[in-house]
């Protein structure tokens, strides 16, 4: 592993018992937990972070200053495990199966930031774990709960069949300044990307096309199911984007960073509708959409902890994702060739 954060596999196997609060307990204390979930976390009531885990002392003191009667640790051991009911993990990818998997043995609820894992390695392992445990595991894809995408994943379950599609993700890379791991963009944004085809279309991958223009930069071509293609594009890049742009033989829709909207398509008019959104939510000091997603992934895991319900997205979306990735770099390995996701294991 990238990151000495697990220790030995010390079983306490017992059903998790909710106190008046949720304890939760942050495994990994990035740039994730300190940018994304700190801020978000601080909305909830109910919950209290008792416990924080990084190998490095700098970023557990940090983190755990935010917070009262919050305990440091160096590795998932004992005492931690004891002490929450569930736990967050946004550690390097190579950690995240083997970190699941312990707490899940010990019935913890667990929010995996993406991706679930870089390779297939101990995944069957991960779901035999999962069906035996009285918790389960949620993926942290917080697309899914951004407003804009939800609407339309809304409106195309009711209007007539997609003509054509197309998503744009990139990142500034360099302004997230990772703190234990470095990222490329299939791994890094790839699994959000796969994800939201799944979600929005409400249909599986069948097949995936991928060309590297650069280290930094993959273009391809999504095949889901009835034979739909969608034009996609990853990059680490010195702007953000994020827009998907869906033509219907009905209506064209369009999402991106800083609208609330899916219509009109872009112009004069819709500049001026997101414009007066944007000034509302100042007035009214309401979270941007995009930061609302996270609150809204959190209420939904606080949701699921204690309840005999399996989290949504869970291990088998996560999976989904990794197999995407796989597919892609395959493809880009052999320039370009269309590659099958069911030949992916």
């Amino acid at each position: 592993m990238g990151t000495r954060i697990l220790e030995g596999k010390s079983k306490i196997i017992r059903k998790t018992k909710l106190s008046s609060k949720i304890k939760i307990g942050l495994v990994g204390c990035g740039r994730a937990s300190e940018l994304i979930y700190l801020p978000a976390l601080d909305k909830f009531s109910n919950v209290e972070v008792v416990g924080v885990v990084d190998p490095i002392k700098e970023r557990r003191e940090l983190l755990s200053a935010k917070f009262n009667d919050c305990r440091l640790y160096n590795s998932v051991e004992t005492n931690f495990v004891e002490r929450i009911d569930a736990a967050i993990i946004s550690t390097p990818p190579d950690t995240h199966v083997a970190l699941a998997s312990l707490l899940l043995e010990n019935n913890k609820y667990v929010l995996v930031e993406k991706p679930l894992a870089l390779s297939m390695d101990e995944i069957n392992d991960l779901i035999e774990i999962e069906s035996l445990s009285t918790a389960s595991l949620m993926m942290g894809f917080n697309h899914r709960h951004w407003q804009p995408l939800i609407e339309l994943k809304e409106m195309l379950s009711r209007n007539s069949k997609v003509s054509s599609a197309e998503i744009i993700f990139t990142g500034n890379y360099s302004n997230w300044n990772p703190i234990s791991f470095i990222s490329d963009p299939l791994n890094d944004l790839g699994p959000h990307l796969f994800d939201l085809v799944r979600f929005i279309f409400s249909k599986d991958i069948n097949s995936i096309s991928a060309t590297a223009i650069n280290e930094n930069s993959i273009k391809m071509k999504i095949r889901i199911a009835g034979n739909t293609f969608i034009d996609c594009h990853l990059a680490h890049s010195d702007k953000t984007i994020k827009s998907i742009n869906v033509n219907s033989e009905e209506v064209n829709y369009c999402v991106f960073l800083g609208s609330t909207r899916i219509l009109p398509i872009p112009g004069t008019k819709r500049k001026f509708l997101d414009l007066s959104d944007r000034v509302k939510r100042k007035l009214l000091l309401k979270t941007s959409p995009i930061k609302m997603s996270y609150e809204m992934q959190l209420n939904n895991f606080f949701n699921f902890i204690g309840s005999s319900k399996h989290a949504e997205p869970g291990i088998e979306d996560g999976i989904s994702a990794i197999q995407a990735v796989l597919t892609a770099r395959e493809s880009i390995n052999i320039n370009g060739k269309e590659i099958y996701l069911n030949g992916i294991k």
